[in-house]
């Protein structure tokens, strides 16, 4: 009688995914099991999961029914007009109606997670824990909770990372593709074409970066009569984020807030940058991590300076992290720049985490308490911590611009050392 063949050993590289995998996946169905768990972190539900891409596949079944997409949507369970481009009301040629959101919803969360499993790749059980907890994290919650088509621009834009660092043109065009779909889907993914200077070898940096600023430019043209739907006033609150929070409680308009903040972080990574203590973000780590993180990176920053949004937005930062995390670990000669890595990784754990913390303090352990205390200490708290959230913010601009000028002077010296013909 023959023996049964044995089971191959899982690979000891793929150990720290799979193990992030089944972490995730647990949280998830925790929190879909005991919905306590997410009004304890300060989430609303409104009884109902997935509830964005429902308000996207309403406005699907309102066109279909011959209204407006500019109107307040009577089939979306909070009223909510089409806040996206026309290309989300496609959906409604393949046949996907409200009542197909589950799988919808589900798809679009699967998608996401497997998109970060690949793409933030644990390589040992330290970045799994640090993974784990940025997955688990209430900004990610919100986002899968909801369902929120942000997910699908978090897809798109790991396609266009990967897919940039490739060494052909094929690759290249695959990109673009993947950054002007992102683009015509939901606008802001526009300013990401900016993360394709760290294209390598720096001599195809020029027509990728180009090709990318043409074909987002040109998603962006397609779909400008709608731009004006995305923008709509959010409300400050603890899973809000955006450079307007403090200066909201200054008594300064959102507009105001955006040119000052674009001036805050301008002149805060050009210091940083100056005191050489945000360098490593043109060479240090494979590419395709770097080139992920930069184009997230971007997203983020510019979702910071345009306005206020829901945390959830901090889904683009998980590369980043990611990043941080590894170059903190390892050894380095210019100490400056290795503190920065700690303090950046530190900091973005804390910027996922914070509220979330405060969330659960208040509701754990203080309350029953009186409505006027909660909220000077909720004012009290953004006072204390948006402070944090902007040096990160500006550190993070610090490593974009280091790593521009870093591939400015590149670029420089790979021409003038070009061999003639």
């Amino acid at each position: 009688m023959s023996q049964p063949m044995p089971m191959p050993p899982i690979a000891p590289d793929r150990r720290p995914v799979l193990l992030l995998a089944a972490l995730t996946v647990l949280g998830w169905m925790a929190c879909a099991v005991w919905p306590r768990v997410l009004s304890k972190l300060g989430i609303t539900d409104y009884g109902q999961w997935f509830l964005d891409s429902y308000a996207v596949l309403a406005s699907n079944d309102a066109v279909r029914a011959g209204l407006s997409p500019d109107a307040d949507n009577p089939l979306d369970p909070l009223l909510r007009s089409h806040k996206y481009s026309d290309w989300w009301l496609g959906l409604r040629w393949l046949g996907l109606t409200r009542a197909e959101n589950f799988f919808v919803g589900l798809a679009w969360v699967g998608a996401f997670a497997v998109t970060a499993w690949q793409t933030l790749k644990p390589r040992n059980f330290r970045e799994t824990a640090l993974a784990a907890a940025l997955l688990l994290s209430p900004p990610v919650l919100l986002g899968v909770n909801r369902a929120n088509n942000d997910l699908v621009i978090f897809v798109l834009l790991a396609l266009a990372g990967v897919a940039a660092a490739g060494t052909t043109w094929m690759r290249q065009a695959l990109a673009w593709g993947a950054l002007a779909l992102a683009t015509a889907l939901k606008f802001y993914p526009v300013t990401a074409a900016a993360g394709f200077f760290l294209v390598r070898p720096v001599r195809r940096m020029p027509l990728a970066l180009l090709g990318a600023l043409l074909a987002a430019g040109l998603a962006l043209t397609s779909v400008w009569p709608q731009m004006g739907r995305g923008v709509f006033p959010i409300a400050t609150g603890l899973h809000t984020l955006g450079a307007a929070l403090l200066w909201r409680d200054l008594g300064w308009s959102d507009e105001a807030a955006r040119y000052g903040g674009l001036l805050v972080l301008a002149v805060g990574a050009a210091v940083l940058v100056r005191c050489r203590c945000t360098t490593g973000l043109a060479t240090r780590g494979a590419l395709k991590e770097r080139l992920s993180a930069a184009l997230g990176v971007i997203v983020l920053l510019a979702c910071f300076l345009a306005g206020v949004s829901f945390v959830y937005r901090w889904i683009f930062a998980l590369w980043m992290a990611l990043w941080l995390w590894r170059r903190a670990g390892e050894p380095t000669e210019d100490g400056r720049a290795h503190r920065a890595f700690r303090v950046g990784a530190g900091l973005m754990l804390f910027c996922f985490w914070g509220n979330g913390i405060l969330c659960l303090v208040v509701n754990l352990l203080l309350l029953p308490m009186a409505q006027a205390r909660l909220d000077a200490l909720v004012i009290a708290w953004r006072w204390g911590t948006q402070s944090l959230h902007w040096v990160l913010m500006i550190m993070l601009a610090g490593w974009l611009l280091e790593a521009a000028i870093a591939t400015g002077t590149e670029w420089r010296e790979a021409t003038r050392t070009r061999p003639s013909t």
